[in-house]
């Protein structure tokens, strides 16, 4: 039912969602909504709702403003395939054709990062189909992650976790099409511990009222198979209310990755002391 630009299309009609985060790092990333008349909604998130993130977006704010995001080289269209549009007697088949833009992606960004992916790289992203209103939300990549009151890893139904986001890798230019099961993040591991203490620690700061200073302290919130593999060192401020976790291999590479977390959900990835992702 929404014609207008930006609005809050799943507040009221069925749509696809894609989601997009250039650097991996859970800040920033860009929220792409649109329904079957081809009417589009683009907002970009400073960082997830639950860590205190807000929407950046034309629906709320006007071009100079701290809160403005909106895109310029961004190609969309609909077409209805099968049935017609809001018939209560059945209902309809569309499908969707979409061209984002690298430099819209990657706008606003608190680390450098190239505006055009090289071969390899990777991004994190998913794809969500809205219906009735949200009752019904089917997502490309499960939002699986790890709970520590319960100790397990369980789906939520909330786009907002873009740690569980899937991935986006960039092949050559005319790379035929093919089964990509070669391409794996190799730091996938590091960051499952690190976001494994992010939930630990927040989980602890309910119970307690204060983040946890060490590793000690988060044992019993802590997948431990998963942390047993990396060196993890937690620092706090004096009054326990910020953290940042850094985890590491334990082996002795002369070249370490480094993959740290902060309490609002920020991840870096850090090389020979420099931030690279």
């Amino acid at each position: 039912t929404y014609t207008e630009r930006n609005s809050p299309i799943y507040q009221q009609d069925s749509d696809f969602e894609v989601f997009v985060d250039p650097l991996g790092s859970c800040h920033h990333y860009k929220e792409f909504e649109v329904n079957a008349l081809n009417t589009v909604w683009n907002l970009m998130l400073n960082r997830p709702y639950n860590d205190g993130g807000s929407e950046h977006s034309g629906r709320i704010a006007k071009p100079g403003d701290e809160h403005y995001y909106e895109v310029t080289h961004q190609k969309s269209a609909t077409k209805v395939l099968e049935g017609d549009l809001n018939n209560p007697k059945g209902g309809a088949t569309w499908s969707i054709e979409i061209a984002m833009a690298f430099r819209d992606l990657v706008a606003h960004s608190d680390r450098p990062i190239d505006p055009v992916p090289s071969p390899g790289s990777m991004w994190r992203i998913n794809f969500s189909r809205v219906e009735k209103k949200g009752v019904i939300n089917w997502t490309w990549q499960p939002q699986i992650v790890w709970d520590a009151e319960e100790h397990r890893y369980r789906g939520y139904v909330n786009m907002h976790l873009p740690d569980a986001w899937g991935y986006l890798v960039f092949g050559e230019q005319r790379q035929p099409t093919g089964p990509t099961q070669g391409h794996r993040d190799p730091l996938w591991p590091a960051r499952l511990a690190a976001m494994n203490i992010y939930y630990a620690q927040h989980q602890y700061l309910q119970l307690h009222g204060s983040f946890a200073t060490s590793l000690v302290e988060l044992a019993p919130l802590i997948d431990g198979e998963i942390s047993k593999c990396f060196q993890i060192d937690i620092e706090t401020t004096e009054d326990k209310a910020r953290f940042v976790a850094s985890v590491r291999p334990k082996d002795g590479d002369s070249v370490v990755s480094v993959v740290s977390v902060t309490d609002q959900r920020l991840v870096l990835v850090s090389t020979a002391g420099s931030v690279q992702r």
